[in-house]
């Protein structure tokens, strides 16, 4: 209870310490945000320890994680169905999170290592181990949760439907991770979109000016003084408000029919990630280096999540999975 209490009481810390970087931006000049955004990448120090702001919110990420399947376990919705997914739930909720967090960190660092830059890292090592290099990866964040998910499912003897509902648990939660993450890219001026007059050069006025107001369009000071798309909004928007809203409407209708469906969140979730994330490949500036002819390294990717999640969705109406 008071390791919950902690986490707690430092993710809000985290929070209020957000939401005042944001309102001070609007009064700062770019040479004195920069100043203060470099300051703030250091949410506290303990000692001679810096607890940067990028590890809370990691932290806060796995912390509703943590309470959302708690509350799950609470709830009983899975005792007539799936009674065996219901006691694994209540007694082993704590096992489940550490060996999630412990398989995704290792990933999310390996994912970039291997598929993005491995000539690099071939010849230094040694870099690998920087994790405080910001360089993560999502998609190795996705294979961190399966081989999570794989080794207790083995450990525990689920069955494939079980280890289906699992995984829509842990997938149902995962967009407000992704949240979490996009205002942490940012906030420190990272994962920008492409300067808007070189892809979007005709763009009419008044949608130009619409799209301005929304701030979809912005100015990344730590970059450039150039209008960029802004990636981040976007991604918050379509990866998380969208998918968490579809999602939880999934959870809120299982509550209420008593019927689990497995594997039907993780196959939306899959399909509807992957498209969001292949059509913004195109508008992100770091991404353009990615290109090999006509998809990135990214794309090609998602373009396998997609048809993983047809084929999970497609298996689950073949063996009429509803229930």
């Amino acid at each position: 209870m008071f390791v919950l209490v902690f986490i707690s009481f430092s993710s809000f810390f985290a929070m209020g310490l957000l939401v005042i970087q944001l309102i001070l931006y609007s009064f700062l000049s770019i040479q004195e945000i920069f100043i203060f955004q470099y300051i703030l990448m250091i949410a506290f120090s303990i000692g001679s320890i810096d607890i940067y702001r990028y590890g809370i919110f990691y932290f806060i990420a796995f912390l509703a994680g943590y309470l959302f399947l708690h509350r799950i376990a609470k709830r009983n919705i899975f005792w007539s169905t799936f009674p065996r997914m219901q006691t694994f739930l209540q007694n082993n909720i704590d096992d489940l999170m550490l060996c999630i967090f412990l398989w995704v960190i290792l990933w999310w660092r390996l994912g970039h290592v291997v598929i993005y830059d491995f000539g690099y890292y071939w010849s230094h090592p040694g870099d690998i181990f920087k994790v405080w290099q910001w360089w993560m990866s999502f998609i190795g964040g996705i294979f961190g949760v399966t081989i999570a998910l794989a080794i207790l499912a083995r450990k525990k003897r689920l069955t494939t439907k079980e280890l289906l509902l699992l995984g829509d648990l842990i997938f149902a939660i995962l967009p407000f991770g992704i949240m979490v993450w996009r205002i942490g890219n940012f906030l420190n001026q990272e994962l920008y979109g492409v300067i808007v007059s070189d892809r979007l050069p005709r763009l009419w006025y008044p949608l130009f000016s619409l799209f301005n107001d929304l701030n979809i369009f912005h100015v990344y000071t730590q970059v450039d003084n150039q209008l960029r798309v802004n990636t981040n909004l976007l991604s918050s928007f379509f990866e998380w408000l969208v998918l968490l809203i579809i999602t939880m409407s999934i959870i809120r209708t299982r509550v209420k029919t008593k019927k689990a469906q497995p594997g039907k969140i993780v196959a939306v979730f899959l399909i509807g990630y992957s498209t969001v994330r292949f059509l913004l490949e195109y508008l992100r500036a770091d991404s353009q280096l990615e290109f090999h002819g006509r998809f990135s390294i990214s794309q090609r990717f998602f373009l396998w999540f997609f048809v993983l999640g047809l084929v999970t969705m497609i298996w689950r109406k073949r063996y009429k999975w509803f229930n």
